[in-house]
């Protein structure tokens, strides 16, 4: 570098201009660069959860929760749902329809509570014995023996499946629906003539 060319205002400001033109790329390098390690740090990051009621780590990764959550959210709902008496009828519907999405909650109390009405007249008890869990990213099917009872004379005693629509939103597990699976009456016949 020569002294002459520092002395010249115009040659001082070319290489000034060069100058900044290469930290102005060098910035805009480094801000990409730091932009797409963000994007990858939030996309597989994880949240580890302990809920109340739950005894193990749940872990959402990309939003998802692992199956363990998913299994003890279905026990939960199924025995909310499902094993009562006539003293804790109306107690166990209502930390079920917490669950519920606001979308679903109002046609979802009008029959929950309904039922417990009829359950707390009737003194109607039951209980719900989940043998099986299958689920996939919208639904979960809950199978096992359902026992009645009003006072001490059985009502009823059969295998049922229940069919729990869901959705996860920001990390919160909401019930859509909960219905009772219809058998195919027809496709059973078959079955047995076979």
């Amino acid at each position: 570098m020569r002294i002459s060319d520092y002395l010249q205002k115009s040659s001082a400001l070319f290489d000034e201009n060069k100058l900044l033109k290469f930290c102005f790329v060098c910035l805009t390098i480094a801000f990409c660069y730091n932009s797409l390690q963000v994007h990858r740090a939030v996309n597989y990051q994880r949240t580890i959860l302990i809920p109340p009621k739950l005894t193990g780590q749940i872990e959402f990764v990309q939003g998802k929760p692992n199956e363990k959550y998913i299994r003890d959210i279905s026990r939960t709902i199924a025995n909310l749902a499902s094993t009562w008496s006539p003293a804790t009828v109306r107690e166990n519907f209502e930390e079920l329809l917490y669950y519920f999405a606001p979308e679903s909650f109002p046609q979802a109390s009008e029959r929950w509570y309904s039922l417990a009405s009829r359950a707390e007249e009737g003194l109607v008890s039951s209980t719900f014995y989940l043998e099986k869990i299958n689920f996939d990213n919208s639904e979960i099917e809950l199978f096992g023996q359902l026992v009645q009872y009003t006072g001490n004379t059985p009502l009823e005693n059969t295998t049922r499946t229940y069919l729990v629509q869901y959705r996860i939103d920001q990390g919160r597990f909401y019930v859509l629906s909960i219905q009772e699976k219809v058998k195919n009456v027809e496709a059973d016949q078959e079955k047995e003539n076979k």
